[in-house]
């Protein structure tokens, strides 16, 4: 048996990245539906941050289950 060490470097980097991403994008979120001053702009960012992160969640369960 042998171990694809490359393989599982890859992975690693990217479990590593999404997290961070992930991780930037719900704290900018929660940041802008926090914050006050532009109420709007505030609020559609943080929607779309939401949104981002929804999206991240959802292609990781997609990969998962149908591949």
């Amino acid at each position: 048996m042998t171990i694809n060490w490359s393989g599982l470097g890859e992975v690693l980097l990217v479990a590593i990245v999404a997290s961070v991403l992930f991780v930037g994008l719900f704290s900018v979120g929660i940041g802008s539906w926090t914050r006050r001053g532009e109420a709007a702009l505030n609020n559609v960012l943080a929607i779309v941050c939401f949104v981002l992160c929804a999206a991240i969640v959802g292609y990781g369960i997609f990969a998962i289950a149908v591949r």
